[in-house]
């Protein structure tokens, strides 16, 4: 690889040479349609760097349309769930609040109500243990006071000492703990505890009622109503966070940034295109250059040339290209490629001559003159002339066979056109193989390689009047479509009945022999 560097128009360029090997048969098959030279190094280096640009292209770069597309989903899908995530947030926290400080049907008033009610659990539970006769403090008074305790056991003991002064006590207290003296403790008492009840029990209801108020959405003052108002305010904020009608919102300066790389993606595809079409332009104006040299002929030579070679090993048959040597005719160079039938074959040895033109002066009777003489010159047995269908007469057919010679038409830039010269090949070496074993073992395969043959002829003639048929009538192209189709079903199979017989003839002479 050489470099090379120098300044043009101000500008500094650096050219690199390359002195590549090709290995890749499609590259080679297209590098060969251009004769040597300048023309096919124009198209290599077009076909460079239109590859460059293309892997350029696929390293990384982004598609406008998917990007604008991910980026509006994206913001749809976000404002959907958040709108949708705070409303169910706010739901369910007035379903919490009120389920439990409802002043109607909350769960705490119900509590409080049912506890310092008049006859709530707090009330039963004084009256339990301090009113009435039946009473927790009656009760245990009585027990320890009252007959056969031991204070009266202590009475028996000293009542003749102190039966006076023990009289006198013992109205006094059970006067303070008679509930019918209104002067009494215990009646002081009892009213002292219903006092005081009736104060906490307004003070309970004062509490529950201002906890009620924070909670209750009627007061803007209320805790519950300052979080729905933060609530609010947090989406608030969310929703002009993720709006477009506001310049300055975080997704409006996305916006602009996606707006920004689209316009940059669609600015280097622009460039990409033009590039594109200036390196076809150039393609296309080197094979213009190549298709009014004189060596073009010679181009379709070497298209028809690299088909036979291929379609000769799949085969196993030798070929060879001698249009540039002379043959057993002194100083004559007639036949441009051989093949011959290999050691798998039926006729081992046998020799099918091609001579191929792409010139307007052949008509029918001068391209037989040319490859009987090229069968003469190459030694072979059956001869091919294929005419380009740019230069081929119009009266000329797709296939014709003349005894051991056959025309056929042939396009190289169309690769249905191949199945002709696949075709040609076919009976070739039939015809190769019936001239080599003329016998009656091999009779009954040579009829129906003679069929085959015929019926080849026909079907070819068939699919040219189709190609006539969908080139005039555009309404009926479904039916020629379909007729072309199933022509060219039969005739593969035609080529494949051929080459059973072939293989079947190649099997029962040895045999014979």
């Amino acid at each position: 690889m050489q470099t090379q560097t120098h300044t043009e128009h101000g500008f500094s360029q650096t050219n690199v040479r390359l002195q590549l090997e090709v290995s890749d048969p499609d590259v080679i098959t297209e590098l060969r349609k251009y004769p040597e030279g300048t023309p096919r190094e124009q198209y290599a280096t077009g076909a460079l760097r239109l590859g460059v640009l293309a892997l350029r292209q696929a390293a990384g770069e982004l598609d406008a349309t998917t990007i604008r597309n991910a980026g509006e989903k994206m913001i749809a899908d976000m404002e959907h769930t958040l709108e949708s995530r705070g409303n169910d947030i706010l739901q369910s926290i007035t379903k919490t609040v009120t389920q439990y400080f409802d002043p109607t049907t909350g769960c705490f008033p119900q509590r409080i109500e049912a506890l310092v009610r008049g006859d709530g659990e707090l009330d039963k539970m004084l009256r339990a243990h301090l009113g009435g006769q039946n009473s927790t403090l009656t009760e245990s008074l009585t027990k320890h006071l009252g007959a056969g305790s031991p204070l009266s056991q202590l009475k028996g003991d000293i009542e003749k000492t102190v039966a006076t002064v023990l009289t006198e006590q013992q109205a006094r207290v059970l006067k303070e703990f008679s509930l019918d003296n209104p002067a009494s403790a215990l009646t002081r008492m009892v009213r002292e505890l219903t006092t005081s009840n009736g104060v906490l029990k307004t003070e309970l209801q004062g509490e529950v009622d201002r906890l009620a108020k924070e909670f209750s959405l009627d007061h803007p003052d209320s805790a519950l109503s300052r979080l729905v108002q933060g609530v609010e305010s947090a989406r608030s904020r969310i929703h002009e966070s993720l709006t477009l009608d506001d310049e300055a919102s975080p997704l409006s300066r996305i916006k602009r940034e996606l707006v920004h790389l689209v316009e940059g993606i669609a600015k280097d595809n622009a460039t990409f295109r033009s590039d594109v079409r200036e390196a076809l332009a150039a393609m296309q104006a080197t094979k213009k250059e190549a298709s009014r040299s004189k060596r073009h002929g010679n181009t379709f030579e070497a298209e028809l040339g690299r088909l036979l070679a291929v379609e000769a090993q799949k085969q196993n048959d030798p070929f060879e290209s001698v249009g540039q040597t002379t043959g057993v005719i002194k100083n004559c160079k007639t036949g441009d490629f051989v093949t011959t039938l290999g050691p798998d074959s039926a006729a081992p040895g046998a020799r099918i001559v091609w001579e191929a033109k792409e010139d307007g002066s052949y008509n029918l009777t001068r391209a037989l003159a040319e490859v009987a003489e090229g069968r003469k010159n190459r030694q072979a047995q059956i001869g091919i002339f294929v005419f380009s269908t740019k230069t081929a007469p119009e009266s000329l057919g797709p296939f014709a066979r003349y005894g051991d010679d056959i025309l056929i038409t042939w396009d190289s830039e169309n690769v249905d056109s191949d199945l002709r010269v696949q075709v040609a090949f076919s009976v070739a070496r039939a015809l190769v193989i019936r001239e080599s074993h003329d016998s009656i073992e091999s009779d009954h395969a040579l009829k129906a390689i003679d069929v085959a043959t015929r019926a080849i002829e026909k079907q070819l003639d068939s699919l040219e009047q189709i190609k006539t048929w969908a080139e005039t009538v555009r309404s009926n192209g479904d039916k020629v479509v379909e007729r072309a189709t199933k022509m060219r079903a039969d005739l593969k199979r035609e080529i494949e009945s051929l080459d059973r017989q072939l293989n079947g003839l190649r099997i029962a002479l040895p045999m014979a022999a």
